[in-house]
């Protein structure tokens, strides 16, 4: 049987179990999109049907609260997913006990490497500060934002040649204080 969306809404109201099993025919398809996309990280199919199973059991519940002047039949149900989904995302995290098994610790090598990495990024950093006004300004406008060297020029009255060379210092300074062959 098919149902306008007044009717369709009509005959929730009235409890019609045929009207139920239309809207979910009709709507599955959105309803578990927006689930999913949701719900899919770190949760399973099932906790995703679960939820688009009590969307539409909310739906059958509230519908004395949708107001056709107000909003779409559709945009409604949507809406009630999104915060549906959105519950369930939050009890889920809260509930979720991983299996200690399934953690790899982090090898000692790999720590080590992030605990030089930071203080090399230290060092850079001071190395950077340590240049002059206009050398600083080169570098940074160069490497951090990834301005082109012809823009650089324009905008300090250098030639290129100048920003090139003054580039090439700052690198080999860095390669200095860092101890880079």
């Amino acid at each position: 049987m098919n149902f306008s969306e007044s009717e369709l809404i009509s005959e929730i109201k009235k409890r019609n179990l045929s009207a139920y099993e239309f809207l979910i025919k009709e709507y599955t398809k959105p309803v578990y999109y927006l689930t999913y996309n949701i719900l899919n990280i770190g949760n399973s199919k099932e906790d995703i049907e679960e939820c688009v199973s009590d969307v539409f059991f909310e739906v059958w519940l509230k519908i004395n609260e949708f107001d056709i002047t107000r909003s779409n039949f559709k945009t409604w149900i949507l809406i009630l997913t999104k915060y549906k989904a959105l519950t369930y995302k939050r009890k889920l995290r809260k509930n979720h006990v991983d299996n200690i098994d399934d953690y790899k610790l982090e090898e000692f090598d790999n720590v080590e490497k992030q605990i030089i990495d930071r203080q090399t990024q230290k060092k850079l950093l001071e190395t950077i500060n340590s240049f002059n006004k206009k050398d600083k300004e080169i570098f940074i406008r160069r490497y951090f934002y990834n301005e082109r060297v012809s823009d650089i020029m324009q905008s300090l009255g250098l030639s290129r040649s100048a920003i090139d060379n003054r580039l090439l210092r700052g690198r080999k300074t860095i390669k200095e204080v860092l101890s880079y062959d």
